[in-house]
């Protein structure tokens, strides 16, 4: 018999009930070995993509992990630890789970050149779709800046995604 192949990255549920989702009822305590265990089903996904996460600690509900290879230096990588990792980790332990940080998540201030950065990074992503974007202007004080972009609507909209996991003050 065949067996349906679910990623833990696509929600059907939105239960924060432990030892819901999309795996076992079984339940476990909020221990750091357990959070590996439950990330044991996180992984074949992330490897996949040439990366993998580490438990660095488990401690008054916060999960501090430690996304590794590929997973480290991906523009995505935000997305993929709130979407999917912090996801499954709240299906399975409920409301134990306070925050899921990413250790090596480096503190990035807005300025017109980080920001600049960030979208040279998908430049050639957004030009490959038929986009065109340009930074404006910043005003870091303000938590405000300045896009021009034509495109299609879904990619400008991904865009701000990148930008705004980047840039949270945005």
């Amino acid at each position: 018999s065949s067996r349906e192949v679910v990623s833990p990255f696509e929600s059907s549920n939105t239960s924060s009930t432990a030892g819901s989702g999309l795996y076992s009822t079984e339940t476990y305590d909020f221990t750091a070995e357990n959070v590996d265990k439950v990330l044991d089903e996180v992984r074949p996904y992330l490897v996949a993509d040439g990366g993998n996460v580490a438990v660095v600690s488990v401690a008054d509900g916060t999960v501090s992990l430690e996304l590794q290879g590929a997973c480290g230096t991906c523009p995505s990588s935000t997305s993929t630890m709130k979407m999917g990792i912090e996801r499954v980790l709240r299906e399975k332990f409920g409301d134990a789970v306070k925050e899921v940080v990413d250790i090596n998540r480096p503190s990035v201030t807005l300025t017109f050149e980080a920001l600049n950065g960030q979208i040279d990074m998908l430049r050639s992503a957004i030009e490959g779709y038929g986009g065109v974007v340009q930074l404006a202007t910043v005003d870091p004080a303000k938590g405000e800046c300045q896009i021009k972009y034509k495109g299609p609507v879904p990619l400008g909209l991904g865009i701000k995604a990148a930008i705004r996991d980047k840039f949270p003050e945005l």
